[in-house]
């Protein structure tokens, strides 16, 4: 009850709540309208109904987050991304920085992904190291097509341990190579010196 009418509250970190805690936290930050920055982190345990309470706290537009950080989630995967979605799509221009590291993220996740940061045009970081994107080349040339837009203005790109292959690297390279500042594709082993020209070209 105390959280939610604290309405100078700017950033909460969440680490290690059961499945009951973390959806009792999300709605009592309905309240919570100041809240800028959102970390949550390493919740194994938390369930479908955990991330929808996630997803209709950010859909609703009550928390205009600048960084949102879910780094670790490993349950989040293809189908809670499908689920985040939406929440994403709520945010809107606001949203700085956005981390989903280490969530078992593949194609369709990062394709649903993709769909819901085409509000999200005040996006300068993404962050994206440790998902699996070796058959992902769809979703890889999804994003390219996205940052390629001219009110995507995405400045640092973290690919790093993702499984790039060559293939998937050739279907990134025209949006990330002319429209990134900075990309972390440190280490993708698959790609060789032939993926790499494809940023050249």
């Amino acid at each position: 009850e105390g959280i939610a009418h604290n309405q100078s509250i700017r950033e909460i970190n969440i680490i290690h709540l059961s499945n009951g805690g973390f959806t009792w936290i999300m709605r009592a930050l309905h309240g919570v309208t100041q809240l800028k920055i959102l970390i949550i982190g390493s919740h194994d345990n938390v369930g479908p109904d955990g991330w929808s309470e996630l997803r209709t706290l950010l859909e609703s537009g009550v928390c205009k987050l600048k960084l949102l950080r879910l780094s670790g989630n490993n349950y989040i995967g293809n189908e809670g991304m499908g689920v985040l979605s939406n929440g994403l799509i709520g945010i809107g221009s606001s949203l700085k920085y956005l981390s989903l590291s280490h969530n078992s993220i593949g194609n369709e996740g990062l394709s649903s992904l993709v769909d819901a940061l085409q509000t999200c045009t005040g996006l300068e970081t993404l962050h994206l190291s440790g998902n699996d994107f070796s058959s992902a080349a769809a979703g890889l040339g999804s994003l390219s097509t996205l940052l390629q837009r001219y009110e995507v203005n995405l400045k640092h790109l973290d690919l790093s341990s993702c499984r790039i292959n060559d293939e998937g690297l050739r279907a990134l390279s025209q949006g990330a190579a002319n429209h990134c500042e900075e990309i972390d594709l440190f280490p993708n082993e698959s790609i060789t010196s032939t993926g790499l020209s494809y940023l050249s070209n």
